[in-house]
């Protein structure tokens, strides 16, 4: 989906930048912030942060950083300038890119699904929170199964925040405990499993 996006706003560094600040829509972000938290090199991140700010999109302000002086005795905190980015509330098509940009990543399922079972022995893996559009879930991914590659699972949540603007909360466990878990009526998997969900990958059957 994520290229279909790029098809109609430009870039795919572009995209992934929206998508930050549309899932953010009342916070700041520094250069080095927003190239971090979208995995843009800089260069990228200033050339569509000139656009968007062109556009009228996202505004420029003045931020101070405290930082502490180490040279002196008395270590004592200054103040250094920095350009911070923000949404412009007043932009006039702004729900309208907002709901575009959310959503978007909400339909490309289908290569979700083919990623996480490359991990290991996946069993279960359900969606919530965040890709339902639900602040209120305990968890955003849950993934049950047997020999996780962990090095590629970090890899690939990386990957998912930086399309989707926003850290996103796992619960990974073997399928042991979880069987263990539910046995036990654990109330984090009721919650879980009783509210909004949808289940990319059961093999158990839940």
């Amino acid at each position: 989906m994520e290229h279909i996006l790029e098809q109609l706003f430009g870039s795919i560094p572009r995209v992934r930048i929206l998508r930050l600040f549309m899932q953010n829509l009342e916070a700041g972000f520094s250069l080095t912030e927003i190239a971090e938290r979208c995995q843009i090199e800089l260069s990228a991140v200033r050339r569509e942060l000139k656009r968007l700010v062109r556009a009228n999109l996202l505004r420029e302000r003045n931020s101070i950083v405290k930082e502490k002086n180490n040279n002196t005795k008395k270590k004592k905190t200054q103040g250094k300038i920095a350009v911070a980015y923000t949404i412009n509330p007043n932009f006039p098509l702004l729900d309208e890119v907002h709901s575009l940009v959310t959503k978007s990543f909400m339909a490309s399922r289908k290569r979700l699904r083919t990623e996480i079972q490359k991990l290991g022995h996946v069993k279960l893996t359900v969606l919530s929170g965040i890709f339902l559009n639900n602040d209120r879930a305990r968890t955003d991914l849950l993934i049950v199964g047997d020999k996780i590659d962990k090095r590629q699972l970090d890899v690939l949540l990386c990957r998912i925040e930086s399309e989707l603007g926003r850290p996103l909360q796992y619960t990974l466990m073997d399928t042991h405990e979880f069987k263990y878990r539910m046995d036990m009526y654990d109330r984090f998997l009721k919650d879980i499993l009783e509210a909004a969900n949808e289940k990319l990958i059961n093999r158990l059957n839940i």
